[in-house]
């Protein structure tokens, strides 16, 4: 039995035509990726393979060197931050809604900006979710293109959206509509619809949290420290040790203390502290976040805890908490994993404390997660307890604690974190001693006649 010969057919193709070589095959990969495609399955659809194809190709153009092609510990091709942006941004204008002429025009807004692509998308879905529910088109919603002046169409944004506030009120009565709010001014102010200093609140739409300083007398006690402490160095887990500790002495958010890099701390002249806030948006860039570098001065018992942490953590690498993973994109990522390991490892530890030995009943409910506004947060406690040990210690000195811990200004410190007790404020009364009718107003004599007594607090 004669078996006939079958020819295979040529897998050397490029979308669909036939190339007599593997090298016209990187060549139309490489002018893929020139083209805005990143990712295998995008580069795949462009030149007409599978991405695992793809896979295999890059990994052998890394190898090569002379295609310039660079990946990361995820196999992600490694690109700049504004090639990022702008690949992000172009996969935004592509969805439908935002092709609408009133969303263009705030996605204009919004870039400009230069905000990540993914918080773009989230406050637009937000301005979907009521375009949906209220039944009209984002134009409706500020007259856009039509011919009435500003006062006008500002009225009626302001009708729609309380007809939507009524919805949302009965539909999630405890649930906080700050980042509603924030998507919906920022819509109307791409269209010139704005608000002045406290004219929000009228119509329910304050930026200002109704929560906002609800959760600011909690704390880990010293008793709760010393014992947490004790327990992860006798499990030798001196990275948790080192967070939390590293943490209580500089009020971090969570992506700022797992994000920290060894470069950025100094041990002379001053020792000091640099962290990536990513909340605070000041133009500066960081593992593809925008925020801004907060510099720190730290105590020397903080000093004492980062030595510690040099000497008890792996050494020879670029991050304190893990290892370089040769792209932003792939070390924001390996700080988001550790950000959730250490959430999830607090989470459990706070629940394992005697319940009675939290200061107060609100302690307790946010601390073990249950909490509405900080549920699922836990690493948030440091902060708070920084905040109120450190004004503690410094005689409620608002303006050091807050350049220590990163906050913007001393008004949400005192609001939110930790102002001056009752009871220190009537000590403090006591002490002081102002007559009017005797005080000599006069530069020269205020040094002689006015004396404040400042009372030194342990």
């Amino acid at each position: 039995m004669v078996q006939a010969l079958v020819r295979r057919k040529s897998r050397l193709r490029v979308k669909g035509l036939k190339v007599k070589d593997r090298e016209k095959i990187k060549e139309a990969i490489a002018i893929s990726i020139q083209n805005g495609h990143y990712t295998t399955r995008d580069i795949g659809v462009d030149v007409g393979k599978d991405h695992s194809t793809i896979s295999r190709y890059l990994a052998e153009m890394e190898k090569e060197g002379k295609w310039g092609i660079r990946r990361d510990i995820n196999n992600n091709i490694v690109i700049s931050l504004q090639k990022q942006l702008e690949q992000q941004y172009q996969k935004l204008d592509k969805e439908p809604f935002n092709q609408l002429p009133s969303i263009q025009k705030w996605l204009t807004y919004l870039k400009s900006g230069r905000l990540q692509a993914s918080r773009i998308q989230y406050v637009l879905n937000i301005v979907h979710g009521i375009s949906d529910q209220l039944k009209v088109m984002p134009e409706m919603l500020v007259s856009y293109g039509v011919p009435i002046d500003v006062t006008k169409r500002k009225e009626i944004a302001i009708e729609y959206w309380q007809n939507f506030l009524a919805w949302f009120n009965t539909a999630y009565p405890q649930m906080q509509r700050i980042n509603t709010v924030n998507a919906y001014r920022s819509f109307l102010a791409a269209h010139n619809i704005n608000f002045a200093h406290g004219e929000g609140k009228r119509y329910g739409l304050s930026t200002t949290s109704d929560r906002l300083g609800e959760y600011k007398d909690i704390l880990l006690t010293p008793e709760q420290i010393d014992k947490i402490n004790r327990n992860l160095q006798g499990e030798k887990d001196w990275e948790t040790w080192s967070f939390m500790n590293i943490d209580l002495h500089t009020g971090a958010r969570a992506f700022a203390m797992a994000s920290m890099s060894r470069d950025r701390i100094a041990f002379s002249p001053l020792f000091r502290v640099e962290q990536f806030e990513s909340k605070t948006k000041r133009g500066d860039w960081y593992l593809t976040k925008e925020g801004k570098w907060w510099v720190k001065y730290p105590t020397e018992e903080c000093r004492a805890i980062v030595e510690t942490a040099y000497d008890r953590l792996p050494k020879d690498r670029k991050f304190l908490f893990f290892e370089d993973a040769k792209s932003d994109k792939a070390n924001s990522l390996q700080a988001s994993y550790f950000m959730s390991k250490m959430a999830v490892k607090f989470k459990r530890i706070f629940s394992e404390l005697d319940r009675k030995s939290w200061l107060n009943e609100k302690t307790r409910i946010y601390a073990l997660g249950d909490g509405l506004y900080f549920n699922g947060h836990p690493l948030h406690l440091f902060r708070h307890t920084m905040a109120q040990y450190y004004l503690a210690a410094t005689n409620w000195s608002l303006a050091y604690v807050a350049s220590l811990g990163g906050w913007e200004n001393t008004e949400i410190l005192n609001k939110c974190y930790g102002g001056i007790p009752e009871h220190i404020k009537a000590q403090i009364a006591k002490s002081i001693h102002v007559r009017f009718d005797t005080l000599n107003l006069n530069a020269a004599g205020l040094d002689q006649q006015a004396s404040v007594s400042v009372i030194k607090f342990r």
